[in-house]
């Protein structure tokens, strides 16, 4: 009988280092950590998934493809950019009030202290594609657009700063619904006078 094939098992234990790094962190995750997640010894986790550095830099990229990305996709709704990005923020706080205590792999590795560049570089580069994203669906406002550059800046600066405020509470244990509330009145301030 044909053994399980081995793409399957790969693709099971991915799952289960974006558990552990989600869960511990980067640096609070050791290789032995990551070899009982897998399910295989040492020696043969090496040959299939390298070191620490590559595990974490593919875990995070899916990461990104199974979590951040989709939330991102709110924005591309019907609704104006800035109805559109209240309710990406909402969103956000609905996930990290389902996810108390982890918050979200990317942003709790962005402002953890991770000594290796290859971490750093690949945390930093999903940070500025989230950045990006944000900016170039402010740009579809014509009245932002209107208001200049600063004004796009400005406001993307302040979704991130939400994003990383809600991962706090995430991170610290606050309950569900002062998340939620908390991201409900981020999203209701992006259209005070100050950003329209």
């Amino acid at each position: 009988m044909a053994g399980r094939p081995k793409s399957y098992d790969k693709d099971m234990a991915m799952k289960a280092f974006v558990d552990v790094f989600w869960t511990k962190g980067f640096d609070a995750t050791s290789i032995d950590d990551l070899q009982a997640a897998a399910g295989i010894k040492r020696g043969s986790f090496y040959a299939a998934f390298g070191g620490k550095d590559e595990v974490f830099q593919a875990a995070l990229q899916r990461y990104w493809d199974e979590v951040t990305e989709p939330g991102l996709s709110s924005l591309t709704s019907n609704k104006s950019p800035l109805d559109s990005l209240a309710e990406f923020i909402r969103h956000i706080g609905a996930f990290m009030s389902a996810n108390t205590f982890r918050g979200c792999l990317l942003l709790s590795s962005a402002v953890a202290k991770t000594e290796p560049q290859t971490v750093k570089g690949a945390v930093a580069g999903h940070m500025s594609k989230m950045e990006i994203h944000l900016k170039s669906h402010l740009e579809k406002d014509l009245d932002l657009n209107a208001a200049g550059p600063d004004c796009i800046e400005a406001i993307t600066a302040y979704v991130l700063t939400v994003l990383m405020g809600l991962n706090a509470l995430a991170r610290t244990g606050h309950d569900g619904k002062t998340i939620a509330l908390a991201a409900d009145c981020a999203a209701r301030s992006l259209k005070a006078e100050l950003f329209v």
